[in-house]
């Protein structure tokens, strides 16, 4: 059930970037998108993501306030809760996240992280509280390397670029890091969209003989459909109506 909950946390932000992409922000502060969550043929779950309607200062510069909200709706909700919500205090200069926070409430268990992004020294300060244990967490994780940035500052990056044919990026999520590549397989001029095929690396959890997609609109970049095709089944994160 673990390895589900991650997929539904993926779906969310699997949208790359490269260093050579020109900031171009084409969203309006106050934005909300709404999303219905589906596993195969099955609606499992809601999403809205969303850009508060003011800029918030620190330490001098303004930052955008970017929030995700996930939860289980149906049947899974009886058998496996999941209420997830992240918030990203995104540079608008850099647009990289300065810090943020997760909040998950599921059947089982509660527990809060706050991720604090120090680029001096190349880590991530990570605090970690556990409801039911009622105690902190306090741990660093190191970067590694560029190309790498949380969920929502992907996403956000990624709104704010023109995406190239091949885009690579290095995802920080959940305390482990994802690589994957989207490559341009195809325009579509009458639906206004593009398809990305999504390229893992070769792990267990993505086979590489199933196949996983993006598609986006050609001005916005607006994800209208992810499919995440894992070793569990085919997720889908699909902008409603």
């Amino acid at each position: 059930m673990k390895t589900f909950f991650t997929n539904l946390i993926l779906l969310a932000s699997l949208i790359g970037y490269s260093q050579e992409n020109v900031h171009d922000i084409r969203f309006i502060l106050g934005e909300k998108l709404d999303y219905k969550i589906k596993y195969g043929w099955f609606k499992i779950g809601e999403a809205r993501i969303s850009v508060d309607s003011k800029m918030h200062p620190i330490d001098q510069v303004a930052h955008y306030r970017v929030s995700f909200n996930l939860k289980t709706v149906g049947w899974l909700k009886i058998f496996a809760n999941l209420d997830l919500d992240f918030e990203s205090f995104i540079n608008s200069r850099t647009l990289q996240p300065h810090h943020a926070k997760r909040i998950t409430i599921s059947s089982k268990k509660s527990n809060s992280q706050f991720d604090e992004f120090d680029y001096e020294a190349d880590s991530i300060m990570v605090r970690t509280y556990h409801k039911e244990k009622d105690e902190y967490k306090l741990s660093s994780f190191l970067r590694k390397g560029p190309h790498f940035t949380d969920a929502l500052g992907t996403y956000f990056y990624a709104r704010s670029t023109k995406l190239a044919i091949k885009e690579q990026t290095r995802l920080y999520i959940a305390n482990r890091i994802y690589h994957f590549r989207m490559n341009l397989e195809d325009t579509n001029s009458k639906k206004n969209s593009s398809y990305y095929k999504l390229i893992f690396p070769p792990i267990k959890q993505f086979p590489r003989e199933k196949k996983s997609y993006a598609i986006l609109s050609n001005n916005l970049n607006i994800p209208l459909e992810i499919k995440l095709a894992t070793n569990n089944g085919n997720f889908f994160f699909i902008l409603a109506d």
